[in-house]
């Protein structure tokens, strides 16, 4: 998966001179009860395409990752005799048709509406710790790996930071489907406890970044005047 991104970021930055492309970085959190914390995070990067002021394509690699709520089983003294820690990340790849609405290309404030599909490779690690009677503790490990298709939906507003080239900060709220949670559920020790993430809402923001400057006007040279 990480081959075929990029590769694709070489091909977009090649082409660099013949289209309108910007990169981006970003970082985002959704809300999650089961996680710790009561959420799980999440970092991208990606490429825009211009075709149009009212239409951005984007293509990008994202990380999901949260732990869950360790849970733990004491005896009649109040002493732990078996835990279980599980965490989930699931590598997406990513690609939104994205729209711009009152963009008139002039580095001006505009919304986007961003739909989203994903292809995803989820990874749920657990691990079981018991301790017997003579305090010896023994603990077993166990992945699950999943893979999915989803789509989901965010809309964001995009802030011009720069008059001198194209950089912006773009605001975004997002409704994702990628769910870790099935992979999570397939781990030995998850008994009847069921987990989801989709249908969840989060936030985020991302940086645009120009591939190439904005050049700047040569100097007008004044003639002297004559003597």
């Amino acid at each position: 998966m990480k081959k075929i991104f990029l590769f694709l970021l070489l091909t977009i930055s090649l082409n660099g001179n013949a289209q309108n492309v910007r990169g981006f970085g970003g970082i985002s959190g959704y809300l999650h009860s089961d996680f710790k914390g009561s959420f799980f995070a999440g970092v991208s990067c990606g490429a825009e395409f211009k075709v149009k002021n009212y239409i951005k394509p984007e293509i990008d690699l994202n990380i999901l990752f949260g732990t869950i709520e360790e849970a733990v089983q004491r005896n009649d003294l109040g002493s732990i005799t078996n835990s279980f820690w599980r965490s989930a990340s699931a590598y997406n790849i990513s690609f939104s048709p994205k729209i711009c609405i009152n963009n008139n290309g002039q580095n001006d404030t505009y919304l986007v509406i961003l739909p989203k599909y994903s292809f995803s490779k989820v990874t749920a690690v657990g691990k079981y710790t018991s301790l017997n009677t003579n305090d010896v503790k023994t603990t077993t490990k166990e992945t699950i790996t999943d893979w999915q298709h989803s789509l989901g939906i965010g809309v964001g507003l995009d802030i011009s930071v720069s008059n001198d080239n194209t950089d912006s900060l773009c605001l975004n709220i997002y409704y994702q489907n990628v769910d870790m949670g099935k992979a999570l559920n397939q781990l030995s020790h998850s008994g009847a406890s069921r987990i989801n993430t989709n249908n969840v809402l989060g936030a985020g923001c991302n940086y645009y970044f120009s591939f190439k400057k904005a050049k700047k006007p040569r100097p007008t040279k004044i003639p002297e005047p004559l003597q």
